[in-house]
């Protein structure tokens, strides 16, 4: 499109948006006081096609400015600096939402519906309500969850003790009957159930209040092991983890602080005595993947690999490879340590052919990277990768990276928008890891 083109566009949107008399007496005049301070007098008479005569009787109130100078005075602003004049009731005025105190409704809904067929508009629409009317939402959606009586049962006592994630130990399993049948036995999955969880204590069987942060943990146990039973669908699934957050929700990665130049100085020790290693916590900073999935991934090395997704309905190769990076899918999305991909530059999969096989144990590697060599500790690497996604990328992108889909409201659209999102992102990010610890493109052994 012609800038000419663009131009004439940008006018008329700005002229249905603030038509003749969408402006109170009171805007208009601060709107041109604005104008006045940002171009001069002269200036702003030649943009609005009035006398210097007419401008000082204007600012001075001397004279009504008139109703035909709105849309001028509006095409001299920003959309932010305008929505920020304009109130709401005005802005449904000028959509046509609003006339004469009625509330036009199929035109709102329409309005509404055209806007979520738009992937961009749709995240900052459900952004918006879920930060501003959060607890109208979770009341809402509650009503669409399945009604189930919570009851424990050897199948979840089995789930909690076999589990390929971190199956817990005897003493945690006793302590979470005991949790369980003081506060979460027999109730009924539902809008009054979250309502407790979400408080810091709750009123339990023995008509004492109890903290809920262990309870919390218990529950999100019981939704995870209620998806892998099929009695609860992805979206469900996902909207509960994300209304009940667990016991560390609010721990912060920047607790203990990793300096750069340790970074460095650990990379470059790594690179020159043991690049298998150096492989590993190259992968963890450009991935913010786990120690463990990283060492699993590359011993268990499936490129050719196809798997089916349930939730998306479809089939998903391990590896896909675009022009500047890799992402190599790990498939544990509902683990209590969720990894959906491990995302890497391009450059670093000849070096990940070369020593897949020569991949020592996570014991070993702490052993010689730690107590030999006396670099950081692999977790160091994870988290430090993770502040810099922080931030370099939008926070749904780098969630939907780490695989932190229970932080998200993720539906298969959605999936696909924050793939493809991710994709574009993360070209950017090698760039920023690089530039931060001065590698290469990127630096290989």
């Amino acid at each position: 499109m012609s800038p000419l083109m663009e131009a004439s566009e940008t006018r008329s949107e700005k002229i249905m948006l603030c038509p003749p008399g969408t402006l109170s007496v009171e805007q208009r005049l601060k709107l041109l006081e604005e104008l006045v301070g940002r171009l001069g007098a002269k200036r702003a008479t030649e943009k609005l096609g009035i006398s210097r005569a007419s401008l000082y009787r204007y600012l001075n109130r001397q004279r009504e400015i008139p109703e035909e100078l709105d849309p001028r005075l509006c095409m001299e602003f920003g959309d932010d600096e305008l929505l920020a004049v304009l109130s709401n009731k005005q802005l449904l005025e000028s959509a046509g939402v609003l006339k004469d105190g009625r509330l036009n409704i199929p035109l709102l809904i329409a309005l509404i519906d055209a806007a979520m067929q738009n992937e961009e508009a749709k995240q900052v629409i459900l952004k918006r309500f879920l930060t501003q009317y959060k607890e109208e939402l979770q009341e809402l959606l509650a009503q669409t969850i399945p009604r189930i009586e919570l009851h424990w049962d050897k199948g979840f006592e089995k789930w909690l003790t076999e589990k390929k994630s971190k199956p817990i130990t005897g003493r945690t399993l006793k302590d979470y009957k005991n949790i369980w049948s003081t506060c979460l036995q027999g109730k009924v999955l539902g809008w009054h159930l979250l309502k407790q969880l979400e408080g810091s204590k709750m009123l339990c069987r023995d008509n004492k209040y109890h903290p809920t942060g262990w309870v919390r943990q218990v529950f999100r146990h019981y939704i995870r092991y209620l998806y892998v039973q099929g009695k609860l669908d992805w979206d469900t699934y996902t909207r509960l983890l994300l209304a009940i957050p667990g016991r560390r929700y609010k721990k912060k990665l920047d607790q203990k602080p990793i300096r750069e130049e340790d970074v460095q100085k650990t990379l470059q020790i790594l690179r020159e005595r043991r690049p298998d290693i150096y492989l590993v916590y190259l992968l963890m900073i450009y991935s913010g993947t786990r120690f463990e999935h990283v060492v699993s991934s590359l011993k268990s090395w499936r490129p050719d690999e196809t798997l089916y997704v349930e939730y998306l309905k479809s089939n998903i190769k391990r590896l896909t490879c675009l022009e500047t990076h890799c992402r190599y899918y790990l498939g544990k999305e509902t683990d209590i340590k969720p990894a959906a991909f491990m995302f890497f530059p391009r450059k670093l999969l000849t070096v990940i052919e070369e020593y897949k096989s020569r991949i020592p144990s996570r014991h070993r590697i702490y052993k010689v990277a730690v107590k030999k060599l006396g670099v950081l500790a692999p977790k160091y690497m994870r988290i430090f990768g993770i502040r810099l996604m922080d931030a370099a990328m939008e926070d749904d992108v780098y969630k939907f990276i780490l695989g932190k889909f229970s932080e998200l409201t993720v539906t298969g659209g959605k999936y696909l928008w924050l793939l493809k999102k991710a994709d574009e992102a993360y070209p950017q990010y090698i760039e920023y890891v690089n530039r931060k610890l001065n590698l290469n493109e990127p630096e290989t052994p």
